[in-house]
Formats: C-alpha cells, sequence, structure tokens
C-alpha cells in the first residue's frame, strides 16, 4: 500500500514537473514573439518558425524529392506570411497610434488542443498595455518534434481602456535584463552549436582526407604490385623468346651440318662416278688401242 502510494505520488511528481516545463517553453515562445512585435522584426519572427528538421517530420519521408519540395515550399509560405502579417501589425499600430515598441505584456492565454492528426496547437491571446490603453495580441503556435514554435495569424486589436497607471521602471528593467539574458543565452547556445558543428565538419573532413589517403595508397600498391607482375610476365617472356631463338639457332646449326654432311656425301658420291667413268674410260680406250694394234698386226 505504502509502495503503491510512493509510485502515485512520483508519477503526479513528474506530471507537474512535465507541465511545468512545457508551460515555461510555451511562455517563453510566446514572449519571443511578443519581443519581435516590440523589435518590429520579421526576421525575429522567422526565426521563431519551425525550420527543415523540424518540418520534415510531418510529410512522408519516403520520397526524399518529393519531401524536399513539400518543406521547401512550406518554408517559403512561412517566410511570405510572418513578412506579411508584421507588415500589416505595424500598419495597423500606426493608424491606432500604436508605439509597439513600448507595449507591455499583462497576461497570457492560450489551451493546448490537438487536430486530427495528433499535432499539438494552441490559439494564443497575450493581454498587452500601452499607456492606459488595452491591446489583445493574437496569434497561433504549433508542436512539431516536441518542441514549440510560431504558427500564424498574427493580428491584434483594441482591449479595454485601462486606468493610468504610473510606469513600473523596475519591472521593465528586469524584463529588459531578462530578454537580454535569454538572448545572451540564446546566443552562446547557438555559437556553441555552431562550434560543434564545425568541429564534427572537420573531423568529418580529416576522416575523409584520411579514408582518401588510404585508398590512395591502397591504390599506389595495387599499381606498383601489377607493375612488378608486368615486369616479372615481361622478364619471363623475354626468357622464352631467348631459350626459343637458341633452340632454333641451335637447330638452323644442326639443319646446317646436315646440309653440309649431305652436299660433302653428294660432292664424294660425284667424284667417285666420276673417277669411275674415267677408269672405264681409259680402259675401253686401252682395249680400243689393243685392238688397233691387232689389226695392224
Amino acid at each position: 500500500m505504502i509502495r503503491n502510494c510512493k509510485y502515485l505520488l512520483l508519477g503526479f511528481f513528474g506530471l507537474l514537473v512535465f507541465s511545468s516545463s512545457r508551460a515555461q517553453d510555451l511562455d517563453y515562445l510566446c514572449d519571443s514573439v511578443l519581443h519581435a512585435v516590440q523589435e518590429e522584426s520579421h526576421r525575429m519572427l522567422q526565426d521563431l518558425c519551425p525550420q527543415y528538421a523540424d518540418l520534415k517530420t510531418v510529410y512522408d519521408s519516403s520520397d526524399m524529392d518529393m519531401l524536399n519540395y513539400q518543406v521547401g515550399l512550406r518554408q517559403k509560405e512561412l517566410e511570405f506570411q510572418t513578412k506579411r502579417d508584421m507588415k500589416s501589425l505595424k500598419k495597423w499600430a500606426k493608424s491606432n497610434d500604436l508605439n509597439l515598441g513600448r507595449l507591455e505584456i499583462i497576461e497570457r492565454h492560450y489551451t493546448v488542443q490537438q487536430n486530427t492528426e495528433g499535432y499539438h496547437f494552441a490559439y494564443v491571446k497575450l493581454d498587452c498595455r500601452y499607456r492606459d490603453q488595452g491591446y489583445a495580441l493574437h496569434f497561433v503556435i504549433i508542436e512539431l518534434n516536441n518542441k514549440w514554435f510560431y504558427g500564424e495569424g498574427l493580428r491584434m486589436e483594441l482591449g479595454q481602456n485601462l486606468d493610468p497607471e504610473e510606469p513600473n521602471y523596475d519591472k521593465i528593467d528586469r524584463e529588459r535584463d531578462k530578454r537580454a539574458e535569454e538572448r545572451e543565452k540564446a546566443r552562446l547556445k547557438a555559437e556553441e552549436e555552431k562550434k560543434k558543428a564545425e568541429e564534427a565538419e572537420k573531423r568529418a573532413k580529416e576522416k575523409e582526407a584520411k579514408e582518401k589517403e588510404k585508398e590512395a595508397e591502397r591504390l599506389k600498391r595495387e599499381e606498383e604490385k601489377k607493375a612488378k607482375e608486368k615486369a616479372k610476365e615481361e622478364a619471363r617472356k623475354k626468357r622464352e623468346e631467348a631459350k626459343k631463338a637458341k633452340e632454333k639457332a641451335r637447330e638452323e646449326a644442326r639443319k646446317k651440318r646436315e646440309e653440309e654432311k649431305e652436299r660433302k656425301a653428294r660432292e664424294r658420291e660425284e667424284e667417285k662416278k666420276r673417277l669411275e667413268e674415267e677408269r672405264k674410260k681409259k680402259e675401253a680406250e686401252e682395249k680400243e688401242q689393243e685392238k688397233k694394234k691387232e689389226g695392224d698386226n
């Protein structure tokens, strides 16, 4: 029983912390929108809109080309709408003699809702004052990727007349200092993230350079290996050609010796025949002479 109560208390405390954190995020975003209005800066308002990494969670990522097109189109729409809304607001403020830079917030009103697709959003109304006149600043905020962003619908309308009050300069100074501190924290955080991104990019480039160097060394070794194999193959071919040339020379010398031997044999045979013919001829002449002598006798 006690253990179950302890878990219930822990769960309730966690829910309170989550709700408080979420409310702080919403309050900070509302104050940031008001600060952009006070500065009359549509660029500051654009910085509060969802960026590429947050918008891509809304669309189908199976087709990257279509995803990039849809996200890029939505970013252009947000850029156009924030610029148009801020321009209309400045025009409205001028026609109502409202100094936006001196606008003070009195109270925030918003209720978080959920659409049919499961995304959270809220219609925001900021009760503000300038001198003794009340104003209502309206806009819509949306939650994407567990973060809150400015959505659309920036407009202002007159509120009730308020009792004149002495400006609370201490409060104004505290809020100004708080906004300056928050902007400084945001700037430092952005610089730190930029530094981390640069370091990560540097490491990635170094890794890529090392991989390219390794690949170049591997290709060099392969080329050297191929060159050595080619040189070995050429040397082997030269040895084979030299061996074939020697065998061919020996074969030609052998054939030449055999031809010379056959030639000498033919010459000896011819000489022998010539001598035999001469001998026969001489014998015939001797016989003829003997016959002549016998005839004379």
